[in-house]
């Protein structure tokens, strides 16, 4: 059953979300890249507002260049309370030192999802790394934001990224730029959850607010595809 995931950023946003159901609330600041950081105190007041109603995971930005900035706030928003935390792929993956220093985090409870970009090259040897390091998932998403995933990704790319990360023991994710009418054949490549802001804002503009009838949409939508291919997997054998 695949869930939702909403990028909001800030409390009003962040409610909004909440009461159209969405599983994920993702704090994220559209303003300042394709994983912009939201600011501590935003991100503190919706974490109190939210008060574990919902899961509600957060990005820490694109610029570090060292290690221990990453740390740090990584470290900061899990001391808030934020259940999940993005980071991009970057350099720092390929320091001696960065999987070790995860493996700290991880082993201490925090839970990272590592995102991959698909307008970039995948290097998808980092899988194993990240299991072993504890992470909790993997995301595929763009960055670049005129352009849509499927636009970068094939269905059956799409699909050994989401089986690569069951093998190892990963939740995936699925997003960039994605529109209501993208719900469909999403369904059918079995990932954890996806992710909508753009498409799912006013004009469908990412930088815009919040649409909260196009969440409840979207929501309805992925609702409606779930119990089908539940339906469909109770009617075939030995499918789980």
């Amino acid at each position: 059953m695949m869930q939702l995931l909403i990028s909001v950023r800030n409390i009003q946003e962040a409610l909004l979300a909440l009461d159209a159901g969405v599983d994920i609330i993702d704090l994220k600041d559209p303003n300042v890249g394709a994983l912009g950081a939201l600011d501590l105190v935003t991100t503190g007041q919706i974490v109190q507002t939210i008060n574990g109603c919902g899961l509600v995971s957060a990005t820490v930005g694109e610029q570090h260049v060292l290690l221990s900035e990453l740390i740090e706030d990584i470290t900061a928003r899990a001391q808030l309370g934020v259940d999940i935390i993005k980071i991009g792929v970057s350099a720092l993956f390929y320091d001696l030192r960065f999987f070790v220093e995860m493996s700290k985090l991880t082993h201490a409870g925090v839970k990272m999802v590592t995102v991959f970009f698909a307008d970039e090259k995948l290097d998808l040897d980092l899988l194993p790394a990240l299991q072993e390091a504890g992470f909790f998932g993997a995301m595929l998403d763009t960055k670049n934001k005129q352009q849509h995933l499927f636009a970068m990704q094939t269905k059956k790319a799409l699909h050994r990224f989401t089986q690569l990360c069951k093998k190892h023991h990963l939740k995936s994710g699925l997003a960039g730029s994605l529109k209501p009418q993208h719900i469909e054949i999403l369904s059918q490549v079995d990932s954890t959850y996806i992710g909508f802001r753009g498409g799912v804002c006013e004009n469908s503009i990412r930088n815009a607010t919040l649409s909260k009838a196009k969440v409840v949409e979207v929501k309805n939508m992925l609702h409606m595809h779930n119990k089908q291919n539940g339906k469909a997997r109770e009617m075939l054998p030995g499918v789980a």
